[in-house]
């Protein structure tokens, strides 16, 4: 059992071009096989649910409050009511099964707006490095945090990408930065 490290790489106001990095990161990936995305947001505002609700894959849904008062419902189930949507504010988006790699999130990053979200891509593997061998689909991945500087994390400015490696894979996560022209900027966090 363990965690990957999530190593900050690049910090941006463009969402859009934060999303090409990690897609410059994904061609490093030795395989992208069992690649898939893991997606949140919070959504406060009805503006914020106009403007993202179109982009949305099939498995997506959203939640309102916590305990008996949770209300669980696809996009497309959302009231038509302003007034009513309104009320189940704010909500909350995940993804109920798998989605296809590549499928959503660059249409993601071009509305994200103000929106608090975040994806965590799950790769195969990235490959040896000069120093290191291959590591494997337990720790491999890349994550883009809009509005904040990890996932989950709590609302700031600009989007985050990240890469994600083992623990203490300090080199690793170097190496993978070094090769679209990026570098560490601190400590990683602890990821999925």
């Amino acid at each position: 059992m363990g965690s990957s490290y999530a190593y900050p790489v690049m910090q941006t106001g463009d969402a859009l071009a934060a999303f090409r990095m990690a897609e410059r990161l994904f061609g490093i990936a030795e395989t992208l096989q069992y690649a898939e995305p893991t997606v949140w947001a919070t959504l406060s505002t009805l503006e914020d649910v106009e403007r993202i609700r179109p982009v949305l894959p099939p498995g997506a849904w959203l939640d309102s409050g916590e305990g008996a008062e949770a209300k669980w419902c696809h996009p497309g189930e959302l009231p038509a009511d302003a007034s009513e949507l309104a009320a189940l504010l704010p909500l909350s988006l995940h993804l109920e099964d798998a989605v296809p790699f590549l499928s959503f999130e660059a249409d993601l990053a071009a509305v994200v707006g103000s929106v608090p979200a975040g994806i965590r891509w799950h790769l195969g593997a990235w490959p040896a490095t000069p120093t290191q061998a291959w590591r494997s689909t337990k720790y491999s991945g890349v994550e883009l945090a809009f509005n904040c500087r990890e996932l989950w994390g709590d609302p700031e400015d600009g989007h985050m990408l990240s890469v994600c490696v083992g623990q203490n894979d300090l080199q690793r996560a170097e190496w993978l930065a070094a090769q679209v022209g990026l570098r560490v900027l601190g400590p990683p966090v602890q990821s999925l």
